[in-house]
C-alpha cells in the first residue's frame, strides 16, 4: 500500500454548505489522522467513506481488521488505541498491519477514537468494552463488539448504550458459527429432553475466558430451541463425584492447547445414537471478514443492540431504542 500522508485538513469537518466544496475523496480507500475533528452528527464524510477506529489494535484481531480496513472500499482507517502502558503506544498503525506507515499512531484515550470515528470495533476486555460503551453512547458511534466474557454489569452497561448508539455485539462473526447457532436452536426444538446437550470447544492456550464466548452462544441457542433460559440448565465442567447428569441440561467442556483458533461442537447424544454439528475455524481472517462486515452495516443504523444475525440477515433486526 502506498504512503498516504494526512491532509492538512480532515474533509471530516467540512460543511456541506461552505465554499469551496470539498474535494472529492479518490476511489481507493486512505488514511487521516486520528487527531481530525468529528463531523457533526450524522457522522459521515462528505465522501461518504466510513470513518473507523480500532480498540485494541495492537491484538492479534487489531492487527488483522487494520491490515483488512486498510484495504477494503468505503472505509477510513481514523486511528487506533491500546491500553495504557501498551509497548506498541506511539507506534504507527501501518507497522501493527505490516502495511506502509498510515501516518496514524497507537494512542490510549478512547474519548478521543469514539468522537473521531464513525463506527468503533472493540476487540478488547469486558471492563474496556463497557466503558467504551459509554462513549459510543455520547457520540451517538455505533460500535462492533467482539469481545467476549462480560458479566450481567457489563452486558448492561452495553445495553443501555444501546439506547443512543447502534451496536453491533457478537460473541462470533463468522458466518458458519452464525448458521451454526441457527441449527442448533432447531435442532433442541425438535429433539425432547431424552436428547442430552454437550458443548464441547478447543483454543489456542493464550485464551483466557472459558468456556467460550461462542461456546455459550451456542448453549443459549439450545436453551432457546428447548424454551428455557440457559442460565438454569448450564452445567460448566464436572470433576470427581460429580453424580448422574441432570435431565435437561446443557454441558460445557472447555479445552486449551496450542494455537487452535477456535473448534466448536455441540453434541446431541440420545440411546443407541447421536448427532454431532461441529464448525472450526482455521484462521482468524473470517472474524476479520466479518467484523468489516458489521462495520459498513452499523454505519448510520439507529440505536439499538444488534447482533451478527441482523448483519447477515438472519434476522428480522433489533428494536430500536428510541421505539422509531
Amino acid at each position: 500500500m502506498a504512503k498516504q500522508p494526512a491532509p492538512k485538513a480532515a474533509p471530516a469537518a467540512a460543511k456541506a454548505a461552505t465554499p469551496p466544496a470539498a474535494k472529492a475523496a479518490p476511489a481507493a480507500p486512505k488514511v487521516v489522522a486520528a487527531t481530525a475533528k468529528a463531523a457533526p452528527k450524522p457522522k459521515r464524510q462528505l465522501s461518504g467513506a466510513t470513518r473507523v477506529g480500532i480498540a485494541g489494535c495492537a491484538g492479534r484481531m487489531g492487527q488483522m481488521l487494520l491490515k483488512m480496513l486498510a484495504q477494503a472500499p468505503g472505509v477510513l482507517v481514523v486511528g487506533g488505541t491500546e491500553r495504557r502502558g501498551s509497548q506498541a503506544l506511539g507506534m504507527d498503525l501501518g507497522a501493527l498491519a505490516g502495511t506502509e506507515p498510515f501516518g496514524i499512531t497507537v494512542g490510549d484515550d478512547p474519548a478521543v477514537l469514539f468522537d473521531t470515528a464513525d463506527v468503533v470495533i472493540d476487540f478488547t476486555n469486558p471492563s474496556a468494552t463497557a466503558l467504551h460503551a459509554g462513549y459510543a453512547a455520547k457520540n451517538g458511534t455505533a460500535h462492533v463488539i467482539g469481545t467476549t466474557g462480560l458479566d450481567a454489569d457489563q452486558q448492561a452497561a452495553v445495553a443501555r448504550a444501546a439506547q443512543r448508539a447502534p451496536i453491533v455485539m457478537a460473541a462470533n462473526m463468522s458466518l458458519g458459527v452464525n448458521l451454526l447457532e441457527l441449527v442448533v436452536e432447531q435442532m433442541a426444538r425438535i429433539l425432547d429432553t431424552e436428547w442430552d446437550i454437550e458443548v464441547v470447544e478447543m483454543h489456542h492456550r493464550h485464551k483466557v475466558d472459558a468456556p467460550s464466548g461462542t461456546a455459550l452462544a451456542l448453549g443459549e441457542a439450545a436453551a432457546r430451541g428447548r424454551g428455557t433460559t440457559l442460565r438454569r440448565v448450564a452445567k460448566r465442567g464436572r470433576d470427581g463425584q460429580a453424580g448422574p447428569r441432570a435431565k435437561g441440561e446443557i454441558g460445557f467442556a472447555a479445552l486449551r492447547g496450542g494455537d487452535v483458533v477456535g473448534d466448536h461442537t455441540v453434541i446431541f447424544a440420545a440411546d443407541g445414537e447421536r448427532v454431532e454439528v461441529t464448525h472450526k475455524a482455521s484462521s482468524r481472517e473470517l472474524f476479520a471478514r466479518g467484523a468489516v462486515k458489521a462495520v459498513l452495516w452499523a454505519a448510520g443504523k439507529a440505536p439499538g443492540l444488534y447482533s451478527m444475525k441482523d448483519v447477515l440477515g438472519f434476522s428480522v433486526g433489533a428494536q430500536p431504542a428510541n421505539g422509531g
